[in-house]
């Protein structure tokens, strides 16, 4: 008799320490989840970075003579339109460059698996692909005639602002006809605004 006691006492510890290993074992695999490190990455910079957060939200522009104010609630910058587009694209640069910078050192650490690492190239190709999409979208609206063009991509859209003092529905459809086909963005998610030189 007490050697079945003895079995099932074994037994129990046995399926008592699988169960504690296998909950371990998840809890380690979700907080290493590349596409969680993703989403707290991004959100971490847009934090830092309230620069592209305030142009992608599209606060308010108010244009006094040759400069423009950006009303972000408690705080007033004032650029001029120079500025506006040389300074949106610094810091779409910099937010691109953080993001690849924290997929490379997925690539490169020696503690990552093979789906991480295959998932954190697949961004860095993403992200890459993108900026060159943007960049030459951007060069096609100037070609059109404008002076200036920036394109700021959110998740869910995408906002183009354009140098223009007259922004007619011709000039809007050229610009969406040509983010479509670059992008390949929904119409309905591009958002275009102009700023008088």
């Amino acid at each position: 008799m007490s050697f079945r006691v003895s079995i099932i006492k074994k037994n129990q510890i046995l399926t008592w320490s699988l169960i504690i290993m296998l909950g371990v074992a998840g809890y380690v695999n979700y907080r290493n989840d590349p596409s969680n490190l993703y989403a707290v990455e991004v959100t971490g910079m847009l934090d830092e970075n309230l620069g592209d957060a305030i142009f992608v939200d599209g606060k308010n522009i108010v244009t006094t003579s040759d400069q423009y104010i950006i009303d972000v609630g408690d705080k007033d910058f004032k650029i001029t339109s120079d500025e506006f587009f040389a300074e949106s694209r610094i810091d779409r640069s910099n937010e691109y460059a953080k993001q690849i910078e924290t997929y490379e050192k997925i690539v490169l650490s020696a503690n990552t698996d093979k789906e991480q690492k295959e998932f954190a190239t697949s961004e860095i190709k993403r992200i890459n692909d993108e900026k060159n999409a943007i960049s030459v979208a951007e060069n096609l609206i100037r070609l059109k005639g404008f002076e200036e063009s920036v394109i700021l991509k959110n998740a869910d859209s995408l906002n183009v602002i354009v140098l223009d003092e007259d922004l007619t529905d011709s000039k809007v459809a050229q610009i969406q006809n040509i983010v479509q086909n670059e992008l390949g963005v929904n119409i309905e998610d591009i958002h275009i605004n102009s700023l008088t030189p």
